[in-house]
């Protein structure tokens, strides 16, 4: 998932959560447009997060792959000694 991707579906996504919680309370949804700019601000920071968490586990998983099949190589090397 890219970020503009990431950042804009959470961001919409809180957009949606906060309609939805006026509608439910059958208050006006759109009378004041600052509260849906926050839950979208709130939400696309969250969906940052989420983006740079992913890419730095990716980042870890690749550099504990790369180890163990060294250590793998390591261990045939051994064993076929």
């Amino acid at each position: 998932m890219s970020l503009i991707g990431s950042v804009s579906g959470f961001a919409a996504f809180g957009v949606l959560v906060r309609t939805y919680a006026l509608g439910l309370q059958k208050r006006p949804l759109f009378t004041n447009p600052s509260s849906h700019l926050l839950a979208a601000g709130v939400f696309g920071s969250v969906g940052y997060f989420i983006y740079n968490l992913q890419e730095r586990q990716a980042m870890l998983i690749a550099a504990k792959k790369e180890v163990m099949i060294k250590n793998r190589a390591h261990a045939e090397e051994l064993a076929s000694q």
